[in-house]
């Protein structure tokens, strides 16, 4: 009897024992949440560059500059693009701490796999270090890994159905905005436009101070005399939002193409120096009354880039000379 009275005892002490310790502990999931699992950048507006590295060795660096961001220092990053970065910086989330069994899966993948991620701040102070792994088997959670740390974690965007990496994943011709004419239109002394199979409609734009003049660009081509100002601007502002479908520089098809005869050849030329933007069409195979004869043009930007562009999206800039005089 004793000695039952003396088991309970036990028990009970123990079992207050216990209760002290699991209501007294530190909570360490909130501390790890703050502290090393914490992936995300809430106020975005102080992010001035962040570097992507792949394992292959492809570099991305986006870097902010005024109102939009450079890849690699040398071309306008596509914003939307950008933003999409942006939310998930700002938002990703802790879902879970991965276990032992899954980290021994998760380390060698990353080590392979695993996408290298350095924020700064505008004034370049490091604010942010880790790795970008793979995804969870259901595709909504992504493993991440500080840098100079063993313990990954798994994080998700709240209200969004998919995973992290895909965002990060992007190679530096993917970041490119499509919109490719690089021109200062305010510096351009003569903008030249020549369409080699239709020599008429050839002209060229003058910048005369504060204002414009358009003329022939052959001589056999009857002069027209008029106010032009407001439909160069015009025109400078469509070039200015020329949009390209894909970057196609590695294209097997571009040395022969550059042989061929162009559609249109328009030169560029400023005080001390002249760029040159040529387009290529490519004919629509039987084409019908829904379909133009050339629906795709291969566009090359000499010395930068080699494209491909849709119609819809370039006829714009295939004005004649008599368009500037209302005709």
């Amino acid at each position: 009897m004793n000695k039952n009275i003396l088991l309970l005892i036990v028990l009970a002490l123990a079992a207050i024992g216990v209760f002290y310790l699991y209501t007294n502990k530190e909570d360490v999931s909130n501390n790890i949440d703050r502290a090393e699992s914490n992936f995300k950048i809430e106020d975005i507006s102080q992010i001035g560059r962040i570097i992507l590295s792949h394992k292959d060795g492809s570099r991305s660096d986006l870097t902010r500059s005024g109102d939009h961001w450079l890849i690699n220092g040398l071309h306008r990053a596509r914003q939307s693009t950008i933003d999409h970065l942006l939310r998930g910086i700002q938002t990703q989330h802790l879902e879970h701490i991965p276990n032992k069994a899954a980290i021994a899966n998760i380390l060698p993948t990353m080590a392979v796999s695993g996408i290298h991620v350095e924020i700064f701040d505008l004034s370049g102070k490091e604010l942010l270090n880790y790795y970008v792994g793979g995804v969870t088997q259901d595709e909504r959670g992504t493993y991440f890994l500080k840098e100079g740390t063993s313990q990954p974690y798994c994080l998700y965007q709240p209200g969004f159905d998919g995973g992290l990496r895909a965002r990060y994943e992007l190679r530096p011709v993917d970041w490119r905005d499509v919109r490719f004419w690089m021109e200062d239109n305010e510096k351009i002394d003569t903008l030249k436009v020549h369409y080699p199979l239709q020599r008429e409609h050839s002209f060229m734009i003058f910048h005369k101070g504060n204002s414009y003049e358009v003329a022939p660009l052959f001589s056999t081509t009857p002069r027209k005399n008029g106010e032009v100002n407001n439909r160069v601007k015009s025109y400078y502002t469509i070039l200015s939002k020329l949009a390209c479908e894909d970057f196609m520089n590695d294209a097997p098809e571009r040395d022969s193409v550059l042989q061929s005869v162009p559609f249109l050849e328009m030169r560029m030329i400023y005080d001390d120096s002249t760029s040159k933007l040529t387009f290529y069409p490519i004919r629509t195979p039987n084409p019908s009354e829904f379909s133009p004869p050339v629906s795709r043009y291969f566009i090359n930007y000499e010395g930068r880039d080699f494209m491909l562009g849709q119609h819809e999206v370039m006829k714009g800039a295939f004005r004649s000379y008599d368009y500037f005089f209302g005709e």
